[in-house]
């Protein structure tokens, strides 16, 4: 278990969270801002289990709020030479908006520079998903937009990426 900031553990995901992980992503709320075209089923979330259980370059946790699941979040494409990674950040449909993708993302950023020895942790996000304003609050930079580099529902999105280098995270007054 990782202990994060508040109340808030990361832990890695098991087997009794994979239901859970499967409705929340196929829920609208979260559906809408994430790269699947289509809903997930039992098989592929099981797949996704197994292959992110054995894949070195994913690390995927379990956001617990006292005793409760309430999200997932984790890093993903571990590049160990370039010491970089993705993040990959959700929040329960019915827990969003309490602050946990905050104190989850700020827990994340600290056990990838601080244990896992990166030195930019990036990520993605479909233009106008507020999820941006945290970002840049917790130091990231907005890097630039992808223009039109997904399809979804009919029409083409903008993702904006965004990345914090270790220098910038060691600068924020809140990682303490």
């Amino acid at each position: 278990m990782i202990k994060g900031f508040g109340d808030i553990s990361l832990r890695r995901i098991n087997h009794r969270d994979i239901k859970s992980l499967q409705d929340w992503r196929n829920d609208e709320a979260i559906y809408k801002w994430c790269r699947q075209n289509d809903l997930i089923s039992d098989f592929d979330q099981q797949a996704w289990f197994d292959k992110q259980n054995t894949d070195p370059t994913t690390k995927m946790y379990a956001v617990d709020f006292d005793k409760y699941t309430v999200g997932v979040c984790g890093l993903t494409s571990i590049d160990y030479i370039n010491r970089r990674a993705e993040f990959s950040l959700y929040i329960s449909p019915s827990q969003q908006n309490e602050g946990y993708g905050k104190l989850a993302l700020m827990t994340l950023l600290k056990h990838g520079f601080d244990s896992l020895n990166l030195n930019s942790i990036w990520g993605e996000c479909f233009q106008g998903n507020h999820a941006a304003l945290m970002f840049e609050k917790l130091g990231m930079v907005k890097e630039g937009t992808r223009r039109q580099f997904y399809y979804k529902n009919g029409c083409y999105i903008n993702a904006d990426l965004y990345s914090i280098l270790l220098v910038e995270y060691r600068a924020q007054k809140w990682k303490n």
